[in-house]
């Protein structure tokens, strides 16, 4: 496999190759200098490797790099935080949560970094506009990927007398496909995004009206955009939930599963179909974590792409500090969030190596070592063209998330969803709700 072969993702998306970048910047360059600590905060995950990353920060570049792990409603407690001027200097952040932030003057954007002209350079372009917000780029890249692409048990599928000819093309065919599994015997043929986790059963919502080719808000003037004709993507997803809530086919503790939990469900063998995040193809592909292994797949982009933009950045915040501390808080965000003192963007290549997370920057996803662990977690040799061609068509919902109230509306959506199907509600009235929320939120903001 060549290195050209692997960037069929970025030429595919009509992206330019990546640039030349100047020399590797001297160790100095990065040296923490002010002796005070810089606090850093992320959400559980792999947080064995964060550890280890900002270990060799501190040993190397002489920092006082404080990380820790926060638990619980991320979003909520991180904006507490900010607001309440807490020690806290570098966070994991969405892009909703970042124009969150930025919005509420918290957030120093990537701009302040002295090297932003060759760090932009670098970014795909579809993420260097996620990520930006009246004209700056807020963040530099923790990971970049995709939610909601539909994995497939290949040994139940195929068990039932399905085989890839079969695959939906839609989101209509898969509930279709779901119904005629479960008359051939599979108890639970799906397991929904319903999770109980904040961007569970509402991205879940999201990327399904997305894929079905309707937008939740404008992306401009984030007026609501949700019909309650029966013909619209809203109509059908939820008359799809509800009919398969009431089918009994989804045991109804998946609405409180964690994401872990999530996960964990899906390898379990029991389902056939589940929306899940495109780097979990190597959980469900390993030997002795999934009972799945080496048989699951991902669902290639039929009449429309299926999920949407996941990703999160790597924030600096504004807090009041000595200038001395705000410079190493840049030195330290320089050096994880792109280029080490090596000259190696090494903490985003360290990603997709242990974890397979994918990454915002063209250099990394062009490399061929990127290309090489992709081909080692799918389960079959096609399904490393499938992987490609479902993450460059997938979606961002800009009219939702470029906005400074979108984690309000994502938590009000949580909650109007769960409700709508445990208490059997009114599609019409649920989503007349969710577009006079957003006209509320509008008005909120002045927007």
């Amino acid at each position: 496999m060549k290195r050209r072969e692997f960037g069929l993702m970025t030429s595919a998306l009509a992206l330019a190759t990546a640039l030349p970048f100047r020399s590797a910047a001297a160790a100095e360059d990065f040296k923490a200098s002010s002796g005070q600590p810089i606090y850093f905060r992320g959400w559980q995950f792999a947080t064995d490797v964060v550890q280890s990353n900002v270990k060799r920060y501190n040993d190397t570049q002489a920092g006082k790099v404080d990380y820790a792990t926060v638990t619980g409603d991320y979003p909520a407690i991180m904006e507490q935080n900010l607001m309440a001027g807490s020690e806290l200097d570098v966070l994991y952040a969405n892009p909703s949560s970042a124009v969150r932030y930025y919005g509420g003057g918290w957030v120093m954007p990537a701009e302040e970094l002295p090297n932003i002209e060759e760090i932009k350079a670098d970014f795909l372009p579809q993420f260097l506009d996620a990520w930006s917000y009246d004209g700056k780029l807020l963040g530099l890249s923790y990971f970049a990927s995709c939610r909601g692409c539909i994995h497939t048990n290949l040994l139940a599928y195929e068990k039932a007398g399905f085989s890839d000819k079969d695959f939906p093309k839609n989101w209509d065919e898969l509930y279709e496909q779901v119904y005629a599994l479960h008359d051939k015997g599979i108890e639970t043929p799906i397991l929904p995004h319903w999770f109980g986790e904040y961007f569970g059963i509402s991205w879940g919502f999201v990327f399904e009206v997305l894929n079905r080719g309707n937008q939740i808000a404008d992306p401009r003037t984030h007026k609501p955009l949700l019909t309650t004709e029966a013909s619209g993507a809203a109509y059908k997803t939820l008359a799809a939930w509800k009919k398969l809530w009431n089918s009994k086919l989804v045991p109804e503790e998946v609405m409180t599963y964690s994401e872990a939990a999530y996960i964990d469900a899906y390898a379990s063998g029991r389902y056939v179909f589940s929306p899940q995040q495109i780097y979990d193809l190597q959980v469900f592909n390993k030997v002795g974590r999934s009972q799945i292994a080496g048989h699951s797949t991902i669902l290639p982009v039929g009449d429309h792409p299926w999920g949407i933009i996941d990703s999160a950045l790597y924030l600096m915040t504004k807090r009041d500090r000595p200038d001395a501390v705000t410079q190493d808080v840049k030195k330290f965000t320089s050096w994880y969030g792109y280029k080490d003192d090596t000259g190696k963007v090494a903490i985003a290549e360290r990603w997709v190596q242990e974890n397979m997370l994918f990454s915002a920057y063209k250099s990394v996803m062009d490399d061929e070592k990127t290309a090489e662990r992709v081909r080692k977690a799918v389960a079959r040799p096609d399904d490393y063209k499938t992987v490609l061609d479902v993450y460059k068509a997938t979606p961002f919902p800009a009219g939702i998330w470029k906005v400074v109230w979108s984690e309000e509306f994502n938590a009000y959506l949580k909650d109007t969803l769960a409700n709508f199907l445990t208490q059997d509600g009114d599609i019409v009235a649920t989503i007349t709700a969710m577009n006079d929320k957003i006209t509320e939120l509008n008005e909120k903001y002045g927007i």
